[in-house]
C-alpha cells in the first residue's frame, strides 16, 4: 500500500508538470536492454498495445519494489519499532537514495540523474515526494499493525504510557491503508487507462472501397486525425508556443534563441512529405505511413543565420521530452530539409501528438531521425548516437523501397474469369517511384500497374508516396490465387524481395495477399 501512494505521486506528477519523470526514465532505460528482436517481436505481437504493457510491468514492479524494500526494513532495520519521526525520515532518505543513486544509474540515466535529458526538477521532485509519501505510509502502516497484533506492545506501551496511544496508532493504520488501498486503485486504473489509451493510436476505419476512376481506397492526403503517432513515451508533451523557444548553439558564430514567431516571421516553405514509422511492416496492412502537407523554414536558414563554423560536420537535435538524434551537416543543409510549424491545410498548426510547435522534417528517412517538439540545434565536429540508435537501430533510417496491396485484402472472394481492380500504395522516402508490378500468380508473372502522378494531385511529389492501380485483372482459374506487389524507386532500385523484420533498419519483402477465386 506504500508503494502505490510512492506510485501514484510518480503517475500524477508528468502529467501536472508536463514532463518527464521518475517512471518515463526508467521506461527509456529498460528498453536499452531489450534486443532488438525481442522489441521487434513485441511490436509484431501487441502493436501499439507494446510500449503501454511495458510501461505498465514497469509500475507494477515499483509496487513490487516498494514492498520488497518495506519487508526489508521491517525485518532488517526494525522499522515500525523506533520513533516515528527519526523512522520515517530514515526511510525517506533510504528510498530516495535507492532511486537516485542505485535505480537511475542502472536503467542509464547517471548517478543522481546526470544523464536524464529531459527537466531535472520534474525528475527530482517527485522522487522525494513519493520517497516522504512512501516513508509516511510504510511507517505509519508498520507501527499500526504492531499496535494491532500485540507484537511490541510492552516496547510501545512503556514508550507512550497508555493503550489509548496504541488505539491511535490502529486508527491511524486504519485511514493509511483506506489511503494506500485507494491509491493502488486510481494508480490500476490510470496504469489501464493509459494502456488501452496508448492501444487505441493509430487505429482507424479502413475504407473498401475505392473511388470510381480512382487510386483505391486510400486517399492521397492523410487527414490529420488518422495520421499516424509514435514517440517514446506514452503520451505527448504539451507546449506552452508563448514560452517555447529554439536555441542554436555548438559550432555556430552567432548562438541564438528563437521564439515561434521569430521562426515564422522567416521565408516560409511548403509542401507535401510522407511520412513512414521505421516499425511500419510490409507484409500486412499496416497503418504507420501517412502523406500531410507541411508548412515551416528551410534548417539551411536557420543555421545560415547563425553562422556554421568550419569545423563542424554535424546537426545534433534535442526535443523536450529527452529524445535526441543526429545529421550530417550536408543533409540538414539539404533545402528540402524543414523546420515544421504547421501541418494540415493552410493555417493549422501542429498538433502535441505531432510535435507542436515545431518539429524536424527530413527527407528519405524514417519517422526515427525526425524529432518532434524541437527546442535545442547543436552544431557538432562529431557524431552522437541517437535515441534509438542507443538501442542498436539503423544509424542512417533511410527508407527502403516499400509497396502495399490495399484492395482486395487477405481473404476476399473474387469471381473467376471477371475483371477486378487491385490498388495500392508505395513509398520510396525522397528517390520517387518509377514502377510499380504486380502478380496474380504468387510473383511467377507480373504486370506493370499505373501510377499516380504529380500532374494529377499535387500531393503526390518525389519526396511522397504514391498511389497506383491495376485495373482490368482477370484470375481464370477457380481456387487460391496470391496477388505479390514490387516496386521500382526513381533511381532503379528494385525493392528487396527477402522478408525481414523492420528493425533495426526497415522491413523488407514483398507484401502477398491470398484470395479465394469464386465461381463466377
Amino acid at each position: 500500500m506504500a508503494g502505490g501512494i510512492a506510485l501514484l505521486i510518480l503517475l500524477l506528477a508528468p502529467l501536472l508538470l508536463n514532463a518527464d519523470g521518475f517512471l518515463e526514465a526508467i521506461h527509456n532505460g529498460v528498453t536499452r536492454y531489450v534486443p532488438t528482436s525481442l522489441l521487434d517481436t513485441a511490436i509484431a505481437t501487441f502493436g501499439a498495445y507494446a510500449k503501454g504493457l511495458l510501461f505498465a510491468g514497469i509500475c507494477l514492479t515499483v509496487i513490487g519494489a516498494g514492498a520488497l524494500t518495506g519487508w526489508a526494513l521491517n525485518r532488517l532495520a526494525g522499522v515500525g519499532r523506533g520513533g516515528p519521526v527519526v523512522e520515517t525520515l530514515f526511510v525517506a532518505v533510504f528510498v530516495i537514495l535507492l532511486a537516485e543513486v542505485v535505480v537511475l544509474p542502472v536503467f542509464g540515466q547517471g548517478l543522481l540523474g546526470s544523464g536524464f535529458r529531459g527537466s531535472g526538477p520534474a525528475l527530482h521532485g517527485p522522487i522525494v515526494l513519493a520517497g516522504v509519501g512512501y516513508a509516511v505510509a510504510l511507517v505509519g502502516l508498520l507501527r499500526s499493525a504492531i499496535a494491532r497484533s500485540g507484537s511490541g506492545q510492552s516496547a510501545v506501551g512503556r514508550e507512550s504510557g497508555n493503550a489509548g496511544i496504541m488505539q491511535r496508532r490502529a486508527f491511524l493504520g486504519r485511514i493509511l491503508g483506506v489511503v494506500g488501498l485507494g491509491a493502488l486503485a486510481i494508480s490500476g486504473f490510470s496504469v489501464v487507462a493509459r494502456v488501452v489509451s496508448a492501444g487505441s493510436i493509430n487505429r482507424t476505419v479502413r475504407t473498401t472501397t475505392p473511388a470510381p476512376g480512382g487510386f483505391g481506397p486510400t486517399p492521397a492526403v492523410t487527414p490529420v486525425d488518422d495520421f499516424y503517432v509514435v514517440a517514446k513515451d506514452l503520451f505527448p508533451l504539451s507546449v506552452d508556443p508563448a514560452a517555447w523557444r529554439l536555441q542554436v548553439s555548438g559550432l555556430v558564430d552567432r548562438p541564438a534563441s528563437y521564439s515561434l514567431a521569430q521562426i515564422q516571421a522567416m521565408p516560409a516553405v511548403e509542401g507535401y512529405r510522407t511520412f513512414q514509422c521505421i516499425s511500419s511492416q510490409v507484409t500486412t496492412y499496416d497503418q504507420l505511413i501517412g502523406n500531410q502537407r507541411f508548412k515551416g523554414v528551410r534548417v539551411a536558414d536557420i543555421l545560415a543565420t547563425s553562422g556554421v563554423k568550419p569545423t563542424a560536420r554535424f546537426v545534433l537535435w534535442q526535443a523536450l521530452d529527452g529524445y535526441t538524434e543526429s545529421l550530417p551537416l550536408d543533409v540538414a543543409r539539404d533545402p528540402r530539409t524543414w523546420l515544421a510549424y504547421e501541418m494540415g491545410p493552410p493555417g493549422t498548426p501542429l498538433k502535441p501528438e505531432h510535435g507542436a510547435p515545431l518539429r524536424v522534417i527530413i527527407p528519405g528517412r524514417y519517422g526515427m531521425k525526425q524529432p518532434k517538439w524541437l527546442t535545442a540545434i547543436q552544431l557538432s565536429d562529431h557524431d552522437e548516437d541517437g535515441y534509438w540508435e542507443q538501442r542498436g537501430w539503423d544509424r542512417t533510417a533511410a527508407v527502403r523501397v516499400y509497396s502495399r496491396i490495399d484492395l482486395p485484402m487477405d481473404g476476399d472472394s473474387l469471381p473467376a474469369g471477371q475483371p477486378f481492380g487491385i490498388f495500392g500504395i508505395a513509398n520510396s522516402g525522397d528517390r520517387g517511384i518509377s514502377r510499380v508490378e504486380v502478380s496474380t500468380d504468387d510473383g511467377q508473372t507480373w504486370k506493370d500497374a499505373e501510377i499516380e502522378r504529380s500532374d494529377s494531385d499535387p500531393a503526390i511529389t518525389d519526396v511522397t508516396w504514391v498511389r497506383w492501380r491495376l485495373e482490368n485483372v482477370v484470375v481464370p482459374k477457380e481456387g487460391r490465387a496470391t496477388l505479390v506487389v514490387r516496386a521500382t524507386d526513381g533511381q532503379g532500385n528494385v525493392q528487396d524481395a527477402v522478408p525481414r523484420p523492420p528493425l533495426p533498419s526497415g522491413a523488407t519483402g514483398y507484401q502477398r495477399v491470398s484470395v479465394l477465386v469464386v465461381p463466377g
